[in-house]
């Protein structure tokens, strides 16, 4: 797993998100999936438009409504990380999902953080 553009703030590829994914094939269809199960998963109603997303570390892209105002993305921003992987209290308790734990911890070994 390399850094780059596509390497997610808390640390998965983007390129494995269903949002990334439906924004790239510019299928409608696709994009209501996401929404409505976005929408089941998270609580909160999702709009075909809001899933549209090239990636949160991605200059100038698009970002999903979730990714927007997402708790991990902004506290590493505020803190000036590239990357949760970057962060000295990394994995911190905002960090859950198994696959961002184990994406991080890869991360953090291949940049010798």
């Amino acid at each position: 797993m390399a850094l780059n553009d596509l390497t997610a703030i808390c640390g998965p590829s983007c390129t494995m998100c269903g949002a990334y994914i439906a924004t790239r094939s510019g299928n409608r269809a696709e994009l209501e999936r996401i929404a409505a199960e976005w929408t089941k998963g998270l609580g909160r109603v999702f709009k075909p438009e809001d899933i549209i997303c090239d990636g949160c570390r991605v200059p100038g892209g698009r970002l999903s409504s979730y990714c927007a105002t997402c708790e991990i993305r902004l506290c590493a921003q505020d803190k000036g990380m590239i990357t949760c992987a970057h962060c000295p209290e990394c994995p911190c308790e905002k960090i859950v999902a198994p696959p961002a734990r184990e994406a991080l911890a890869t991360l953090k070994k291949e940049l010798c953080l």
